[in-house]
């Protein structure tokens, strides 16, 4: 009897999520791990590990990763919104936490280590917030007197000093980009759109001017001095995706790996263009278009401006996040620690960007489950 039931709600849950979308991600998932043999084995030998350490943390964050975005894609909208308010208060709580027990590497204390494990609390805060921002504005499009953008400015005001002293200023303008895209598009007048933009930019040069990483990293930029460390990676970079030309040089062939400290994570990009080839870098470029294409037309077909407003947000994260990484690897942003999606190394963000799936896959399926399934 109770393999029936399991039956009919495996059913059903297939029958409403978009099974297109879900075979893009499993699609990423499976490259990643591919790419994940290829390029990480030299790494781990030249830190001190195994030569499939990180393999291995990669394999078994995978598994996780899918049970995620099953179990929360099966949620209905309103379980979704309790369920980041929830998720927000708990990583507020552990970036403060990080701030006093925090792993500190290169400089800045992101991680957190728990047990033999450590994550990174800042990227779940990611997905959490955007639901509750997509709430918060929607709720003002329904009813003009409920303050919902003024709600979600104190909820994006209250994490971004925490990122700020870790410091991370990529996630700070992640999460602030998300947040003035979903204004955006949800209908905003003129006046506030520019308003808000020109208080960003002043950020932007406030930022610079205060934290020497970031002026650090914008100045070698522009400077492009041949004895600095970024622009040594992203020659180097540039020299992969040469080498590999259209066909790549095959699988473990590639050199950049062994010369690019974060060959497996910021610039993993390089290492797929040298040992895969232009074919591979497209295919994957490909996949994710078609995935945020995707997911925007499900999204429209919905009357609901919380699920259009949410499911966007989680889409310019993303796409964000693939724009930075891929530009990173090829000179044409300041080199920015960013990973690529289900294919770099890094299981806090392989299990954020799977809550992130979920919620969307949660927010753009057939409305046929039951309050049964959770």
């Amino acid at each position: 009897m109770a393999n029936q039931e399991f039956d009919s709600l495996l059913k059903r849950w297939v029958l409403s999520v978009d099974r297109m979308l879900l075979f893009v991600i499993l699609s990423i998932i499976s490259i990643g791990i591919w790419i994940s043999i290829a390029s990480t084995p030299s790494v781990a030998l030249k830190l001190g590990f195994p030569p499939f350490h990180f393999v291995k943390k990669h394999v078994l964050a995978v598994p996780i990763a899918i049970f995620l975005i099953v179990f929360i894609s099966c949620f209905q909208a309103k379980h979704i919104r309790k369920f980041s308010i929830i998720g927000y208060v708990l990583c507020l709580l552990l970036i403060i936490a990080t701030l006093f027990f925090g792993v500190e590497t290169k400089g800045a204390r992101r991680w957190l280590a728990i047990s033999k494990l450590s994550i990174q609390p800042s990227e779940f805060l990611k997905p959490t917030l955007t639901v509750i921002t997509a709430w918060l504005i929607s709720e003002q499009y329904m009813d003009r007197k409920f303050p919902g953008i003024l709600i979600s400015i104190v909820s994006i005001l209250i994490p971004i000093p925490l990122l700020l002293l870790q410091p991370d200023v990529g996630m700070t303008i992640i999460i602030i980009g998300t947040w003035f895209g979903q204004l955006f598009i949800s209908g905003l007048s003129i006046f506030m759109i520019g308003t808000f933009l020109i208080s960003s930019l002043a950020a932007m040069a406030g930022l610079y001017f205060t934290f020497p990483h970031f002026t650090d990293r914008i100045d070698k930029f522009i400077t492009n001095s041949d004895t600095d460390v970024d622009i040594y990676q992203i020659k180097k970079s540039i020299e992969a995706f040469k080498n590999g030309g259209l066909f790549g040089k095959g699988p473990g062939e590639g050199v950049v790996k062994t010369l690019v400290p974060d060959s497996h994570s910021d610039f993993v990009f390089a290492v797929i263009g040298e040992e895969f080839g232009f074919i591979m870098c497209f295919a994957i470029v490909f996949l994710f278009v078609v995935f945020i294409t995707r997911a925007l037309v499900k999204a429209m077909q919905s009357s609901s401006i919380f699920i259009f407003t949410a499911v966007f947000g989680i889409l310019f994260q993303i796409a964000l996040q693939v724009l930075i990484n891929i530009c990173t690897s090829l000179n044409l942003i300041p080199t920015k620690g960013m990973t690529l999606p289900f294919i770099s190394y890094g299981g806090s963000s392989m299990l954020s960007t799977a809550i992130s799936i979920g919620v969307l896959l949660a927010l753009t399926k057939r409305n046929t489950l039951t309050k049964e399934i959770l």
